[in-house]
């Protein structure tokens, strides 16, 4: 039998349509659109109830992402500390990809992120006001930490806000100067800075969960503790606690971060739709927080609560008591990244 020769192009031709054939249907991982229509899940665990203004800026990302990526990206909510039960576990199931997003504050970058920088943010009464934070987290020395963050967990920060500052709310009295706190006992995050902040104004920090926070006032296991104000109101601390001072000693940013192999493996016009909507919802929440600190301060006195704004003389007093919990504290990110950090912001 006559075997017909097959010539070069022929044989070129025929090897390309079957790669093209072998190309078609699959998702490409970093870039280009999904041919299969695939949906990618991602999963937001959070502490707090629906209602809460944290709930309500993820309910506000699952909006803007369903939308922009045309149902190709699922949002499911998992709130009131469903998935995990603190912002450490939250952490843990981001890196092992039970979830996909998360909100965590900075402290849990130091602790559990194990990046020491991320301590610069809990340093009590350096920051004048929230701008400048997102200006540090933003700029040159705040991105030198977030590298270290992403390339150590990887995972990829999405963005900065937060959550408001802190101030104190007990059962006992009011709190106008630091002495006041003496004997009292105020469940404190457990951030070395924020124990000591409390410590050196008088008071006795315990860092116990956040869930935990309720019952341990009712039972009267604590006395109060250091928390935003929003918080104060959506979490009813009300029903237990009476007395609040605006002592704003820090602001609380979150870091939303996202699990960096689920990120990698999205399509790449999908990674654009995930940034773009982040940048968003990141912007609508730092809004939002404004707001809602303004109405937490009208909400809570409404419930009975007796609210003490601070002199700028008392305000001095307290800034002066914590002193010694900065300098304590300052190897925490080391000397000269804490001196650049205060040149920093006073510009």
């Amino acid at each position: 039998m006559k075997i017909k020769k097959v010539s070069s192009w022929a044989l070129l031709s025929l090897l390309t349509f079957v790669l093209l054939l072998a190309g078609c249907g699959k998702s490409t991982e970093t870039g280009g659109k999904d041919s299969e229509g695939k949906v990618y899940t991602i999963r937001m665990p959070a502490v707090v109830n629906e209602e809460n203004f944290i709930a309500i800026g993820y309910k506000k990302f699952k909006e803007l992402v369903e939308e922009k990526s045309d149902g190709r990206l699922k949002v499911e909510l998992f709130l009131n500390g469903t998935l995990a039960s603190s912002n450490e576990e939250e952490f843990q199931v981001l890196r092992d990809g039970s979830a996909e997003i998360i909100s965590f504050p900075s402290f849990i970058g130091a602790q559990v992120g194990g990046v020491d920088g991320y301590n610069i943010y809990d340093f009590p009464f350096i920051y004048g006001d929230r701008d400048k934070l997102f200006e540090l987290a933003e700029g040159p020395l705040g991105q030198e930490i977030q590298t270290k963050l992403e390339e150590k967990n990887n995972v990829k920060v999405l963005g900065y806000y937060d959550i408001g500052s802190m101030s104190l709310l007990n059962s006992k009295h009011a709190i106008k100067k630091p002495s006041d706190l003496n004997g009292l006992t105020l469940r404190t995050p457990q951030s070395a800075l924020f124990m000591d902040t409390i410590s050196e104004m008088g008071g006795n920090p315990t860092p116990i969960t956040f869930a935990e926070v309720y019952t341990s006032l009712q039972q009267g296991t604590i006395d109060g503790l250091t928390t935003t104000l929003p918080l104060m109101y959506d979490s009813q601390f009300f029903e237990v606690s009476k007395f609040a001072t605006l002592t704003k000693q820090n602001f609380i940013p979150y870091v939303m971060t996202m699990n960096g192999d689920f990120f990698n493996k999205l399509p790449k016009d999908l990674q654009n739709v995930v940034v773009e909507a982040s940048k968003e919802m990141v912007q609508f929440s730092r809004n939002l927080v404004v707001e809602q600190e303004v109405t937490a301060v009208k909400n809570l006195e409404s419930e009975g609560v007796e609210i003490y704004e601070l002199s700028p003389d008392e305000f001095e007093e307290f800034k002066k008591s914590v002193q010694p919990a900065i300098e304590k504290n300052i190897k925490l990110v080391g000397k000269e990244f804490y001196e650049k950090t205060l040149d920093f912001l006073s510009k």
